[in-house]
């Protein structure tokens, strides 16, 4: 793909996570009961379509015509699911795909992050990696279940507060307090800035490895 296209793609993926978030929890703010679930509909459209731009392949693009049609069909005979259900869906894949990698015989997900930065890890780092991939799928399941009980038992600005804020301030905290910690822990490695750390995550192609 050529660069001047994978730019335009990082940059609309990352304008859909900022935007999806804040349009969501002002819309349960204002108390404008139709567009919530609209909103994640339209949310999941344009995901779909960015991953089927992205990926390039027929059999994607059939996916993400299929998530399309499921959300369009789920906004008409159930709004409430297609409100409560994306942060559950989302962060449990998520935890399942970090946990996955825990596996005997699997390469923990930071480790493929780390490599990129060091190359091949030296033991202490490998164990690094190892745990912070077990604090990552504990973080992410851990939002999923919370965000599946208040949308059961919480009003639904507590919900959303939590999902659309909390959740994300969550992930911010522990992807920062990580690279804090490790050059403080490890100052005998060079350490990539934060910035080159963000770009090394979205060039891993994590999913066509696994």
């Amino acid at each position: 793909m050529p660069r001047g296209d994978r730019v335009w793609l990082g940059r609309s993926v990352l304008l859909l996570v900022c935007a999806w978030p804040l349009s969501l929890h002002t819309a349960i703010h204002f108390a404008l009961p139709d567009w919530p679930a609209r909103i994640n509909a339209a949310a999941i459209v344009l995901g779909a379509l960015i991953w089927a731009v992205a990926s390039g392949r027929a059999g994607t693009a059939i996916l993400a015509a299929a998530l399309v049609a499921l959300a369009g069909a789920v906004l008409i005979v159930s709004p409430q699911t297609l409100l409560f259900a994306p942060p559950v869906a989302i962060n449990a894949l998520l935890a399942a795909f970090f946990g996955a990698s825990l596996r005997s015989g699997h390469e923990p997900l930071i480790s493929v992050f780390a490599r990129l930065e060091q190359g091949k890890l030296q033991p202490d780092l490998a164990r690094h990696a190892y745990l912070i991939t077990w604090c990552w799928t504990v973080l992410l399941a851990t939002i999923a279940a919370a965000a599946l009980a208040l949308a059961a038992f919480a009003p639904t600005e507590i919900w959303s507060l939590f999902t659309n804020v909390v959740s994300y301030a969550l992930i911010g905290a522990l992807f920062i307090g990580e690279y804090l910690y490790r050059r403080l822990r490890y100052p005998q490695y060079r350490h990539a800035s934060l910035a080159t750390l963000v770009r090394n995550v979205r060039r891993a192609n994590l999913f066509a490895k696994r």
